[in-house]
């Protein structure tokens, strides 16, 4: 740029600083301060008026004139400043024409010293040589018509060469670079391209005519029509929906009916005019998930050279791509359901996947699953009425999500897996033959293939290799094909773990009981490997039993499952765990050889009188121990016979056994095998996340339930989550006072000894669920919610009107808009979340939710729209537009809010509060009444969305399947407690089944089924219940716990149901 220019900017920026700056600093060292002192009395003003002017008056008036015009510009300038950086126009104030030009000139020469001139080649510049005007271009070729007068705007769409525009008032180079070239950033190359305006960029003149870069624009307009939205407009003219940013920023300026432009894409009006860019122009990559086109990929390597399958170092939390779908080999009850969003529409993979349990991890996540779901049912044992568990810490959201997602695929693998092992081993012990010689599991895309160390023959349905190595079976064999079930069969090889992933995703396991195995390489993966394997130990199903010992290395696994792992200091621990292996490995092979046969035979034909317990040892190389080399020595030389692994994490010399060489690229090679693999791997962070997590699993945590604070009016402003009163609307069960008084009602309303004599409860139950509640609290309940009644006949109505969605049972939806023919479980999940969102869902929102573009979820919203159908209420769509939505208002943007659906889990808390506001028999109908909206569990959705990775967004929120649980169950409780005081057997028996139901793992609907039974006369269903549901109900492979302290109250209230004392 010339050094005029920069003089001319430098000039412009000291006036600007000069008015911003100076001239206030100047008026207050002169000592015109605009703010007073003090205020003038009335007495000053009054003299002020009345007397002669010393010269006071006009210096106060000139005072405040030119702190007047020095806000006037300030505001101008800054204005202007502003509109420039947002690349618009700034507003005109009336009044104020002349400051506000005034400014745009200061602020156009200031930014002349800012601007950098591209340096510009002299073949560049020879080749940059302005257009024509546009009427000579179009002169050039008869059969081309010219622009006319009435559209300066327009380039010359047709005409061949370059393009041109004609500059309008108002315009910068940055403005027409973002309305004609898509991007404001390429300005410098319309200064490039026009050396007449490059020596000042900022000062350009309306009708001077721009050469644009590029090839010949094909820009059109279109009209918006009904149903329309940017992404299917996008689809329709651009043939990519994820392009519908580049309609938006192209229509922005186009002025639309009533003198308004485009500020919200999700925000579009039939009969608006949209402008389509040129298709040839429009970039492949334009939508907001896109990305690079990515390069081909590079050979498939030599085995002997691995290369990186996970990026070094290997990231704490890596946002890897979803898990492969689990080979159909490993028994996958269903495939893997295909999401609803195509490539097109999916987002990038969710970032809070954690990279160790997917890949060949997933299996390990499968594991976690069932181990996490055990633990709840445990929990929830343990619940009291009225309360609810307390959900694991927001910090651990992405590993329960990783775990409920991934694991939801992987679990029946995991299971299908255990039971064909075990039925193994109880097939060869009915025939009195030798377990296979299990070295490694093969789970391919078709089969499950065993591979064995020595050569054995194996009934079918196993198909094996001619020298008998190798014996595989496909996942739909029947598994009583087999070997039978026997209960409690033993896992015959409780040290097989996943040790990584083959080119073509099948997923290796190998078996490392009877071996000493060391990881060497690189020490950070070498960590992380081992850390994983001992993990897979802590959380197996066929591993129970299993005695970990972490030495230096897996310290962090220790909460996974402390039954299984403990973790060792050898500085400080007073015991000596290599020793106490090494001991117990002696004894085994005693055993074994008392026997004369191997461990896994015997355990498989459960020889003798005691178990045949494996055990597995993680010591880190550079710890030392008096017995390990010991312990090392008698495992190599007595294979089969000791039960025990030694894994070693690290280089250790002249140790006997297998090597498992992890590289830095991430891959584990066993040459002895000819295996080489990607490697599994559980980084320190993961470890710790998924051990809290598990651990939070194993304490009790009752906390009362939530309320939703937010809600001020309406049935909630009165309601927990659960449509419980509130504690502040109700009084003491025994307040004596308002019982004298008559000013209260209650649900149970005769003395506790009534209620406690006929049914299992407790006196904390009464007052947690029947507290006294005073009679205006019913008329302000009954009056917040005037539609209850209308609504729940519209629910029972075999042709409602309205649309209904039931979550109390087995998710579905039924409406009366456009029949869905496919896709229906995606779709009804995706109306569930906008719906119990009280006040709506942003586009942000639901595409971070169900991990979509925003372009997909404005389409998916757009197909329950017309699913709902119109609402025979307001004529109106349920789901209407985003900026129309009631909820819109209170939160300030655009919404997607659901309206006059009718929701059973909605109604069962209506009735619910309003039946606990009433007290007495209306109450009691309201409570049956609700009850009889209950179809199974809570959210019980298809298999294939939780496979597919659906409803984990249950998880951020308030837990609501939980708390709808927790409702029933109390609901039914109350029920069933006041039916069994009154006679009222078949309610009884109702109320408990409904519970049970909608529950089969909380203790308070088996004892209600025992209490009914007993009151039925029968006495044996009672005595069952009792001792093979309650007293011997164990939630895992250990036996059974100690009763909750509620249970042993009821049972010792009630030794009368069963004619043997409850123990």
């Amino acid at each position: 740029m010339k050094i005029r220019t920069r003089l001319v900017g430098l000039l412009g920026t000291l006036l600007l600083l000069g008015i911003l700056i100076g001239l206030p600093t100047l008026l207050l060292a002169l000592g015109a301060n605009p703010i007073p002192r003090s205020l003038p009395t009335l007495e000053q003003i009054r003299s002020a008026f009345t007397t002669p002017d010393d010269g006071t008056l006009a210096l106060g008036a000139i005072k405040v004139i030119a702190w007047a015009a020095w806000i006037i510009l300030t505001g101008s300038i800054l204005l202007e400043i502003g509109a420039r950086i947002r690349g618009l126009r700034a507003p005109r104030v009336p009044g104020l024409s002349l400051p506000q030009g005034a400014a745009k000139q200061l602020v156009a020469a200031a930014l002349l010293l800012f601007v950098i001139s591209p340096a510009i080649s002299p073949a560049a510049t020879a080749s940059a040589a302005p257009a024509p005007p546009a009427t000579a271009a179009a002169a050039t070729d008869p059969t081309q018509a010219a622009p006319t007068a009435a559209d300066p705007n327009s380039a010359q769409a047709t005409a061949p060469g370059p393009r041109t525009y004609t500059v309008q008032r108002g315009d910068t180079l940055s403005r027409i670079a973002q309305q004609e070239l898509g991007d404001a950033a390429r300005w410098h190359e319309l200064a490039t391209l026009n050396p007449h305006v490059g020596d000042h960029p900022d000062l350009i003149y309306a009708g001077t005519v721009l050469a644009l870069p590029g090839q010949p624009a094909t820009a059109h307009t279109y009209v918006v029509k009904a149903g329309d939205t940017l992404s299917k407009i996008a689809q329709r003219e651009l043939g990519d929906p994820d392009k519908y940013p580049l309609i938006f920023e192209a229509s922005r300026h186009t002025l639309q009916p009533g003198g308004v432009h485009l500020v919200d894409p999700d925000a579009i009006d039939v009969g608006q005019t949209l402008t389509i860019p040129d298709t040839a122009t429009v970039p492949e990559s334009a939508g907001p998930g896109a990305t690079p086109p990515l390069a081909a990929p590079p050979p498939r390597p030599d085995p002997a050279t691995p290369t990186t399958p996970r990026p070094a170092p290997r990231p704490e939390h890596d946002p890897t791509v979803p898990p492969p779908s689990v080979p159909s080999g490993a028994g996958q009850s269903t495939p893997r359901a295909t999401d609803v969003a195509d490539s097109s529409g999916q987002a990038s993979p969710a970032p809070w996947l954690l990279a160790g349990l997917v890949g060949a991890g997933a299996l390990l996540a499968g594991s976690m699953l069932i181990l996490l779901r055990r633990r709840r049912r445990a929990q929830f044992r343990n619940r009291r009425p009225g309360r609810t568990l307390a959900a694991p810490p927001p910090l651990l959201g992405p590993v329960e999500k990783t775990i409920i997602t991934v694991g939801a695929q992987t679990a029946p693998t995991v299971e299908h897996l255990d039971d064909i092992l075990r039925r193994l081993a109880a097939a060869t012990a009915a025939h009195a033959g030798p377990m296979p010689a299990l070295a490694a599991v093969e789970l391919t895309a078709t089969h499950l293939v065993l591979h064995l160390s020595e050569p054995a023959q194996l009934a079918a349905p196993w198909e094996g290799s001619p020298e008998g190595f190798h014996w595989k079976i496909t996942p739909d064999t029947p598994a009583d094909q087999v070997g039978p079930h026997i209960p409690d069969q033993p896992a015959p090889y409780p040290l097989l773990v996943t040790i990584g992933l083959g080119d073509h995703d099948q997923v290796w396991l190998l078996n490392i009981e009877n071996l000493n195995v060391t990881i060497t390489g690189d020490p950070t993966y070498g960590q992380d490997f081992a850390r994983y394997l001992a993990a897979e130990v802590a959380c197996n199903p066929w591993s129970a039993g299993v005695e970990v010992a972490c030495l230096g290395v897996g310290t962090e696994l220790t909460a996974l499952n402390p039954d299984r792992i403990r973790a060792y200091d050898p500085t400080t621990d007073g015991t000596d765990p290599v020793g106490q292996f090494l001991a117990d490995a002696v004894t085994t092979t005693d055993r074994t050889d008392e026997l004369g046969t191997d461990v896994v035979t015997a355990r498989a034909t459960q020889a003798g009188a005691d178990a045949w317990s494996a055990r597995m040892l993680l010591i880190d190389a550079g710890i030392g121990a008096p017995a390990l080399a010991t312990l090392l020595e008698l495992v190599h030389t007595h294979p089969a016979q000791t039960a025990t692994s030694v894994v070693i994490a690290g280089e250790r010399p002249h140790t006997p056994g297998t090597v498992l060489q992890v590289s830095a690229q991430g891959r584990v090679t066993l040459a002895e095998a000819g295996l080489d693999l990607v490697a599994v791997g559980l980084t320190s962070d993961e470890a710790l996340g998924c051990a809290a997590l598990l651990g939070h699993g194993e304490t009790l945590i009752e906390v009362p339930i939530p309320a939703d604070d937010t809600a001020t009016d309406g049935w909630r402003a009165f309601s927990n989550e659960a449509g419980a009163l509130r504690d502040e609307h109700t009084l003491p069960r025994h307040d004596q006072s308002a019982i004298d008084a008559g000013s209260t009602v209650t649900l149970l309303d005769e003395d506790d000894d009534t209620y406690l004599a006929a049914a299992a409860t407790t006196v904390e139950d009464l007052q947690t669920l029947a507290p006294r509640v005073a009679q205006n609290v019913r008329h302000d309940v009954e009056n917040a919610d005037p539609t209850l009644d209308d609504d729940l006949a519209m629910w029972l109505h075999p042709d409602s009107a309205l649309p209904k969605l039931r979550l109390l049972g087995p998710v579905r939806a039924t409406t009366r808009g456009k029949p869905l023919t496919k896709r229906k479980p995606y779709m009804t999940e995706l109306l569930a979340f906008i719906a119990l969102h009280r006040l709506g869902a942003t586009p942000d929102e639901v595409a971070e939710a169900f991990n979509i573009t925003k372009a997909k979820a404005r389409d998916y919203v757009l197909t329950i729209r017309q699913w709902l159908g119109t609402n025979p209420r307001t004529g109106t769509h349920h789901l209407p537009d985003a900026r129309l939505a009631p909820a819109t208002s209170i939160r300030d943007v655009p919404v997607y809010q659901v309206l006059d659906l009718l929701i059973d889990a909605d109604l069962f808390r209506r009735l619910r509060v309003r039946g606990e506001a009433r007290g007495g028999s209306e109450g009691l109908h309201d409570l049956r009444t609700a009850l009889s909206l209950v179809e199974g569990r809570p959210f019980d959705y298809p298999i294939e969305r939780e496979q597919g990775g659906g409803w984990t967004w249950l998880i951020e929120g308030e837990r609501l399947d939980e708390h709808l649980t927790v409702a029933i169950v109390d609901v039914a409780h109350l029920v069933t407690t006041h039916a069994l005081a009154v006679g009222d057997l078949p309610t009884a028996r109702m109320a408990a089944e409904t519970a049970a139901l909608a529950a089969p793992y909380e203790e308070i609907p088996r004892l209600d089924l025992a209490a009914v039974a007993a009151a039925e006369g029968h006495h044996a269903e009672a005595t069952r219940i009792i001792r093979d549901e309650v007293c011997n109900r164990t939630d895992d492979e250990a036996a059974p716990p100690e009763l909750p302290a509620r249970t042993g109250q009821i049972l010792r209230t009630h030794q009368g149901w069963t004619n043997t004392k409850a123990s």
